[in-house]
């Protein structure tokens, strides 16, 4: 620190110069003024930290010397010298600011204690301005962070009141002195495009690239442009929606960046606390042309029907879907599309469309289990799913494409469950053949189907009907015994399950060419060793 000492007497000057020991009371470098003049001079060149003055000097005197200097460096200390210790001296000292009031003669401790104050109070000063200053730094540094913050909190609703939010924007010197305020919401579309073009990581590069486009273009509208998820942005403005402001944008974005945007614009307002119901507005503007799998512009006010509460539920098409799942071996792609013909014709919102696809959901998952299905996502997992979805062609989709599996895994049961039956039809004619009572009404009733269920999967199976592969199981063991036994024909007929040998022997005629006697004479234990049984 540097002390000035300003005195018309040379030897009050050195005395002072050598009273104490100046660098240990903190002031490493000390200069001397014969006058005020020379003394003002100095301070120009090189301002003091501290000044040392006598009170009667010629030209200037020391308290006016004071006050000319207090005028143009109120941060200069003032320590008066005097040999008169007159009251109204002290008080004019005082009301300058003069921080000591000292009468010659002067002693060291008196003037070290006098100068190790003012030494005191300005290392004090000092680390005031340096916390300040640090202080200012840091909040400079944090400004875009505490900025961030607030209107994050006034977009989601966190401070209610006009009175809070000007509160805390006061605070945070961020103005608000605007005749009204409204909300854009930018949505980027079509994802899988631009994971082509940019990558799946990049999408803070492409929100923040759209938020200079927006800037530049609307440098005065304008206030603040936050994120409300990995692709979209909210932006506040100020003024009315200009449709035509939107739409530029939108078409800047999309013709730089090569992307699909979506641009939705909530209601005008006047105050600050409405600024989040126009925001949720954008953002529910946005959605509607996402679940229409729609780009361009749209104001909230705009999109039809949105004061229904409820919609009308397509029964009749649900049936439709699911009747095509139950009777068909395929379900085509275009299965739904009655279903959401149906409920898009009604304009629902966003909320709306995804309650009515769950309530399909879980008519599809009833139908499952109804054919025993279990390989497929959870319930839960399929509406989980279904809400991450933004457009209603990627819904109807996903929709589509868990029917088609359910159908596909049904035809496979189906097909197994039918080899299945088959074969165990099978089986019970080979075993019980020999019963006169065995028929297809039987073998129904055992296998726990009907008589023509049984009949339809047989044949489509087998290619032959039960009849026809129980009158073959039947012949050939009554081959077997005409060629290997005497038994008569009658006998034959009632081993094989037929209790009237007339209707064997047509039977037998019919399916193997010549009758049970004939064949035997063919191909019996006597008959010649080159014929062979048929």
């Amino acid at each position: 620190m540097r002390v000035l000492i300003v005195d018309d007497e040379a030897l009050i000057r050195d005395g002072l110069r050598s009273l104490i020991d100046w660098a240990d009371a903190g002031f490493d470098r000390v200069d001397d003024a014969k006058n005020a003049v020379e003394a003002m001079e100095r301070i120009e060149q090189a301002a003091p930290d501290l000044v040392i003055t006598d009170i009667f000097m010629p030209e200037m005197s020391g308290l006016e010397f004071v006050r000319t200097v207090r005028g143009r460096r109120p941060d200069i200390r003032f320590i008066i010298l005097t040999g008169y210790e007159k009251f109204e001296y002290a008080k004019e000292a005082v009301e300058l600011g003069v921080v000591k009031y000292l009468v010659k003669p002067i002693f060291p401790d008196e003037l070290r204690q006098a100068v190790e104050e003012v030494r005191d109070e300005l290392l004090q000063e000092r680390r005031r301005r340096d916390w300040q200053e640090t202080a200012r730094r840091q909040l400079e540094a944090y400004k875009p962070v505490i900025v961030e913050k607030f209107w994050r909190d006034v977009l989601d609703g966190a401070l209610p009141t006009n009175e809070a939010i000007r509160e805390r924007a006061g605070a945070a010197e961020i103005p608000l002195d605007y005749a009204a305020f409204s909300c854009a919401a930018i949505q980027i579309c079509r994802l899988e495009n631009v994971y082509e073009r940019y990558g799946e990581r990049d999408l803070a590069l492409v929100r923040f690239a759209i938020r200079n486009i927006v800037t530049e273009l609307l440098p005065d509208r304008i206030i603040h442009i936050a994120d409300d998820s990995d692709t979209t942005l909210v932006c506040i403005a100020s003024g009315e929606v200009e449709a035509g402001d939107w739409r530029m944008a939108a078409d800047a974005i999309e013709r730089t960046l090569k992307i699909d945007v979506s641009v939705g614009a909530g209601r005008t307002c006047a105050e600050p606390a409405c600024i989040h119901a126009s925001a949720r507005e954008a953002l529910d503007s946005v959605k509607y042309l996402s679940m229409l799998d729609q780009t361009g512009f749209i104001r909230y006010a705009d999109i039809p029907s949105w004061k229904k509460d409820s919609v009308e539920y397509p029964y009749e098409q649900e049936k439709e879907l699911l009747d095509a799942v139950r009777y068909r071996d395929q379900v085509p792609d275009e299965a739904a599309a009655p279903f959401f013909d149906k409920l898009m014709g009604q304009h629902p919102t966003p909320q709306m469309i995804r309650l009515t696809c769950v309530q399909l959901l879980g008519a599809v998952y009833r139908l499952a289990d109804e054919y025993g299905i279990d390989s497929i996502p959870t319930f839960r997992e399929s509406v989980s799913r279904l809400e991450s979805l933004s457009s209603v062609g990627d819904i109807r989709q996903m929709l589509t494409e868990l029917l088609q599996t359910i159908a596909a895994k049904k035809n496979c049961r189906h097909a197994s469950f039918v080899a299945q039956l088959a074969e165990q039809a099978k089986r019970i004619m080979r075993d019980r053949f020999r019963e006169p009572d065995m028929s297809v009404a039987r073998m129904a009733s055992m296998l726990c189907v009907t008589p023509n269920y049984l009949s339809r999967i047989f044949h489509q199976h087998t290619g032959v009907t039960c009849v026809e592969f129980l009158t073959e199981c039947r012949l050939e063991e009554a081959k077997k015994l005409l060629t290997l036994t005497e038994m008569k024909t009658y006998e034959v007929a009632e081993r094989v399950g037929y209790a009237n040998s007339h209707y064997f022997s047509f039977l037998f005629k019919k399916n193997v060419g010549c009758s049970p006697t004939e064949y035997r004479e063919r191909y019996g234990s006597g008959a010649g060793s080159g014929d062979k049984p048929q």
